[in-house]
């Protein structure tokens, strides 16, 4: 079946066609600033495709917190989405069946049954966009928690002392937000690839710590998951994970924080940390292998 694979994010909104976990036809816009610009987004992206291919599900990811209905709590980046019930809006717009599922939570799924988790009975997808989400699988199912908000990293304190937003997880580990750091203190275009280029040219020591100084918070949450869930492995997605180099020094930082003290070496079991196989298209693959329409 052809699915019309739409992802919604704070920054951008991507879709593609998705068919047997590979997708095609893929398109980006910037994620609008209004509820009425969004839905006039919508509407046209809808129409556009239905003019190139011929799809029988529209499936969404997005984030914040997804009630089984498909109404959006919250919208985490996107509050205009807030209390708003996404599937009966797109279902309106398109006739057609559709999936609503947040976006860490697909990614996770996509990962799960067609991904580096495939196969894996404990383990968690961290995704880094403009803000922070997990998803997490346990005993081979997607763990959504009590009230649908398992994963909210994004709210999760780094600092215990709590003095500004970068003291919570989702400002202090944004994904966006380092590009642009980095490319404000490399004096270039805030676009990843042309950041991580440059980052891999240039020997700036500013440049290296502020880098250096993520990758280490996103060992210490894959670390403090390990501590709490006992997982076989953890992948990171969202379009950063496409740059081998977070990849390696978010390793080697968790290498460094096993070697703090033996007693930590012996007692936790070493996790594989890896990049989600579908990369920057992860919420878009997952999206679609959402399957509790109605």
């Amino acid at each position: 079946m052809k699915k019309l694979s739409i992802d919604i994010g704070g920054s951008s909104v991507k879709a593609g066609i998705v068919a047997d976990g590979t997708v095609s036809d893929r398109q980006k816009f910037s994620t609008p600033n209004t509820y009425l610009d969004f839905k006039i987004l919508l509407e046209d992206l809808i129409k556009r495709y239905r003019t190139v291919d011929d799809f029988e599900l529209i499936a969404v990811a997005v984030p914040g917190t997804v009630e089984n209905d498909g109404t959006v709590r919250f919208g985490g980046a996107i509050p205009y989405l807030d209390q708003i019930n996404l599937k009966t809006v797109v279902n309106k717009m398109s006739g057609l069946p559709v999936t609503i599922e947040n976006d860490a939570k697909a990614a996770t799924l996509g990962e799960m049954r067609r991904g580096n988790l495939r196969k894996i009975r404990n383990g968690a997808a961290l995704i880094l966009g403009t803000g922070v989400g997990l998803g997490i699988c346990l005993n081979g199912s997607l763990y959504k928690g009590s009230h649908h908000q398992a994963g909210e990293l994004s709210f999760m304190m780094r600092d215990r002392r709590v003095q500004s937003g970068d003291s919570f997880v989702g400002i202090g580990l944004s994904a966006v937000n380092l590009v642009e750091d980095l490319a404000s203190i490399l004096n270039t275009e805030a676009d990843g690839a042309t950041v991580f280029a440059q980052l891999n040219q240039q020997a700036n020591a500013d440049a290296n710590q502020r880098f250096a100084d993520y990758c280490f918070g996103v060992a210490q949450i894959c670390f403090n998951l390990q501590t709490v869930l006992d997982l076989d492995k953890i992948v990171i997605g969202g379009g950063i994970s496409s740059q081998p180099l977070l990849i390696e020094k978010v390793q080697e930082a968790y290498q460094q924080i096993l070697n703090t003290s033996p007693i930590i070496k012996k007692t936790v079991k070493q996790i594989d940390i890896t990049d989600a196989f579908f990369k920057a298209d992860a919420n878009l693959i997952g999206a679609a292998e959402v399957i509790n329409y109605g």
